[in-house]
């Protein structure tokens, strides 16, 4: 009998000790993002919900969910694109609608759903790519078009990004403006041929980026949003972004949960605030995005550093079929790569 109650006793307490341990895990990249994730998202949750959740960098969010450690992660920030190729697997946690309520203010184009219909991943924010470059040097009117970076003006004063970037955004968002597609890219292949050229050099880092273009080595080079706004944070008025005529690529980042990651009740709350105006507003405030959430309300003051609306700016969106630029990604970044080779920087 003693030695009943004892092993019933323990197994209790096992169980409460199970229950206050329980965390949530999030993988991101390093960086200020994290630790802005950590302040401003995490701590509110933390207070709100009672559950407690730390971030954890990673080199590799993409890699990480792959990697057969990932179960170690429950929640994990990834490219929207990634997102979507992820969802065709078998890697990711699918969560029903009503475990993350907040699904129904979120624009329906940008939840990552698997083919059961069930939410494989949470739009948290967005930013766009745009023509970023030095108000030195250049001006909005250089930039009205995408076609401008095929100018041979440029010759040695603009950048690229690495083929596997520049598979996935640039050449998506060049043959959009030149007539075509996410399936149909061949309109874009000159006007990325003709900023290869114009390029004087392929960027590897969005600190290396952001030097070129505050000394003035590099006009201008295709780049995001959110590193203009936080140069501009810096003190860099000098570096402006421009949305041509046919738009910007929408570049939303999601956060995916690994199947198999445990405490699926506690990340699916925390997916859910993901996914609220409260915590949208916050994580875009202090990183110069865009809540993805239909009913978040920015501060007046945000938007005057933004210049513009969200509503203006969803108008200037463009999104693509991000399945389709996922199917096709290995083969178009070994087009880029050639391309690379073949045409002298």
């Amino acid at each position: 009998m003693n030695t009943y109650i004892t092993a019933a006793a323990f197994g209790l307490a096992a169980t409460f000790a199970t229950t206050a341990t329980a965390e949530v895990i999030h993988a991101t990249w390093g960086g200020g993002g994290a630790r802005k994730l950590e302040e401003y998202v995490q701590k509110p949750f933390m207070e709100k919900t009672g559950v407690d959740a730390r971030v954890t960098e990673v080199p590799n969010t993409a890699g990480a969910v792959r990697s057969p450690t990932a179960s170690q992660y429950n929640a994990v920030t990834v490219t929207f694109f990634e997102g979507v190729g992820l969802s065709g697997t078998d890697l990711l946690q699918g969560f029903t609608d009503e475990e993350i309520p907040e699904v129904k203010n979120l624009p329906p184009e940008v939840v990552i759903r698997n083919d059961e219909g069930l939410i494989v991943g949470i739009p948290t924010y967005f930013s766009y790519y745009g023509i970023v470059y030095n108000e030195d040097l250049a001006d909005a009117e250089d930039f009205k078009s995408w076609k401008s970076l095929a100018d041979p003006k440029w010759k040695g004063k603009l950048a690229i990004t690495r083929p596997v970037y520049a598979a996935a955004y640039d050449l998506t968002m060049y043959a959009h403006a030149a007539g075509g597609d996410a399936a149909n890219i061949e309109p874009g292949v000159d006007i990325l041929k003709g900023l290869i050229s114009n390029s004087l050099t392929t960027y590897t880092s969005l600190a290396h980026m952001n030097t070129l273009l505050g000394t003035g080595e590099v006009t201008a080079v295709p780049f995001y949003s959110t590193r203009v706004w936080q140069l501009q944070n810096e003190g860099q008025d000098n570096i402006k972004i421009a949305i041509p005529e046919e738009g910007g690529l929408m570049l939303a980042y999601a956060v995916v949960s690994p199947k198999g990651s445990g405490n699926r009740e506690e990340t699916a709350k925390y997916m859910n605030y993901l996914a609220s105006a409260e915590s949208q507003v916050s994580v875009s405030v202090h990183g110069g995005g865009i809540p993805t959430n239909n009913t978040a309300q920015l501060p007046q003051e945000y938007l005057d550093t933004l210049g513009t609306t969200r509503e203006e700016l969803m108008k200037k969106m463009y999104i693509p079929d991000w399945k389709t630029v996922w199917d096709n990604h290995e083969d178009r970044i070994n087009m880029v790569e050639q391309m690379m080779s073949q045409v002298g920087n």
